[in-house]
């Protein structure tokens, strides 16, 4: 009996060990990479490439001068490139870019989106994922508006000139 109980003990040490240890050093895997977009309101295209939709990281060198903001790492915008989304979380959605550049889109007009030019549901609960090209209408949907996708190769240009640290 005391031998199972030694043995019950050490498995549960190591369980709560590994969690403590799995939690601390391998929970947040790091991930870069970059997605286009375009949101047509009634249609009429957004601009995103101003100052104020921008995320500018302040570094010193290598180092950073202050703490990363989680909810900013999952989508932003930068470097002036206003169509080209640049994510740095897991499980980054398109409604946290929004949140993210402070943009609302109007909730009481209908909103369909279109990713690699495939019609999906509920676009703003959707995964942002790598080279994913997104058009997103509010309103007044123009499926002929879906020519002016962002490229690949559009996205593959931002992330050569990228300016973060």
């Amino acid at each position: 009996m005391k031998n199972k109980l030694v043995l019950l003990s050490g498995v549960i040490l190591i369980f709560v060990l590994g969690t403590i240890f799995s939690g601390k050093f391998f929970s947040k895997r790091e991930v870069h990479y970059h997605a286009g977009f375009k949101l047509f309101i009634d249609g009429k295209l957004q601009d995103f490439s101003s100052a104020k939709y921008m995320s500018v990281k302040l570094c010193v060198g290598d180092e950073k001068e202050h703490k990363e903001d989680e909810q900013l790492e999952k989508a932003h915008l930068h470097d002036g490139v206003g169509d080209v989304v640049h994510v740095e979380a897991e499980e980054a959605k398109w409604k946290d870019l929004f949140m993210n550049i402070s943009y609302k889109i109007n909730p009481g007009k209908q909103i369909t989106g279109f990713v690699n030019g495939k019609k999906v549901e509920n676009i703003l609960d959707h995964s942002i994922k790598s080279y994913d090209s997104v058009v997103i209408f509010s309103g007044h949907v123009n499926e002929k508006l879906l020519q002016n996708a962002v490229t690949k190769q559009k996205i593959m240009d931002a992330e050569k000139k990228s300016e973060a640290c």
